[in-house]
């Protein structure tokens, strides 16, 4: 029986070339890897670098939306909001984008997406710094701006700017004093005053613009009474009837996209008001300053003492009629019956009653002059 003889093939090992050539081979991906391990490396340097970021300006929202925090916080506020906008808004790289950027560096030229994020951070620090150079020139804006996002919307802004003005400790004086005044420092003025300088920081600070003060759709520029209480600076009372009523000369708000801010009494309404027929004040020789003004709803408004008071116009004119018609009865006594009529304005005359009374007193004196002739 024959023996079948196995052969066994002999197993070569690899030679040295071919070691070399996978060596080769696997150099390509392993750059990759080197490549990828650094993306991932800056990767997480920004994601650091965000969260910090991110945790010191949640600090300082805090601090601002309890109106603690300083024009310092509010500028740091600002850049990290700037900073954290980029890195939300940058766009995923690839391989086209590493490409052109290396194309670029070649050119000597810096890359597209760094010169995008160089320009906002530039726009966002000047920003900052006009800001800041705002609350230096306007030491009671710090007040005003407290607790403001100037990331939010307008309406947002303008809202809470418009609250914030209750709180600057502001005198109405009924005089007209500079905005810039105010927010220098001296805090006292009027309606218009304020309107000026609700718009001087919207568009000083926050960059807001289209508000209105004084064009027809944002003042009374003519004499009227108002009900509208006491204002909000100081509870000031009304001029008017011993506290009842308002007597404007004249009247100013702020309008933005037909949004009213009436910043002396704090409303998103204009007054209703019961305006003058005329400009200038009628004269009268029965007013205690012998002026008045004739209004629209049939009153007198009259000056006295700097204060105001209404009477009814029909009233008026009847007294004014029979003490026309009085005539040689009374003509040795008219002074006497006109001080009377104004000792009657002078005490604030809108009572009928109080004018009926004086009228038949002049009616009894006139009869019993007439009896003892």
């Amino acid at each position: 029986m024959k023996k079948r003889l196995q052969v066994r093939q002999k197993v070569s090992s690899p030679s040295n070339s071919e070691l070399e050539q996978s060596r080769l081979q696997l150099r390509p991906s392993t750059g990759r890897a080197k490549s990828n391990f650094g993306k991932q490396g800056m990767q997480v340097t920004e994601n650091q670098e965000f969260k910090q970021h991110q945790i010191e300006a949640t600090k300082l929202k805090i601090q601002a939306k309890h109106g603690t925090i300083t024009s310092q916080g509010q500028e740091r506020l600002t850049v990290l909001q700037a900073k954290m906008d980029q890195v939300l808004h940058k766009p995923a790289s690839n391989s086209t984008n590493i490409l052109q950027r290396v194309k670029s560096n070649d050119k000597g030229k810096a890359p597209v997406a760094s010169k995008e994020k160089d320009k906002a951070s530039a726009a966002a620090e000047k920003k900052a710094a006009e800001k800041q150079a705002f609350l230096k020139k306007y030491p009671i804006a710090h007040k005003l701006v407290a607790g403001i996002n100037d990331k939010s919307e307008a309406k947002e802004i303008l809202q809470t700017l418009f609250k914030n003005f209750k709180n600057i400790g502001f005198k109405y004086t009924m005089v007209s004093k500079s905005h810039e005044k105010l927010l220098e420092g001296t805090l006292e003025g009027d309606c218009q005053t304020l309107a000026r300088a609700f718009k001087a920081v919207a568009e000083g600070y926050f960059g807001i613009q289209g508000i209105k003060v004084g064009d027809d759709q944002s003042s009374i520029r003519k004499p009227f009474i108002s009900e509208a209480g006491k204002t909000p600076y100081q509870g000031k009372e009304p001029n008017c009837d011993n506290g009842k009523r308002w007597f404007f000369q004249n009247h100013y708000w702020a309008v933005w996209n037909g949004q009213i801010f009436d910043l002396l009494f704090l409303s998103d309404k204009k007054p209703e008001a019961d305006m003058a027929r005329q400009k200038d004040p009628l004269k009268s020789i029965f007013m205690p300053e012998q002026e008045y003004y004739e209004t629209e709803k049939g009153k007198i408004v009259y000056p006295y003492a700097n204060k105001y008071f209404t009477a009814e116009l029909t009233m008026f004119e009847k007294l004014k009629n029979f003490v026309n018609n009085l005539g040689r009865w009374l003509y040795r006594d008219i002074n006497g019956v006109i001080n009377k009529i104004k000792s009657l304005f002078a005490r604030g005359g809108n009572n009928n009653g109080d004018f009926e009374s004086l009228m038949r007193e002049i009616e009894i004196n006139r009869a019993n002059q007439a009896a003892s002739k």
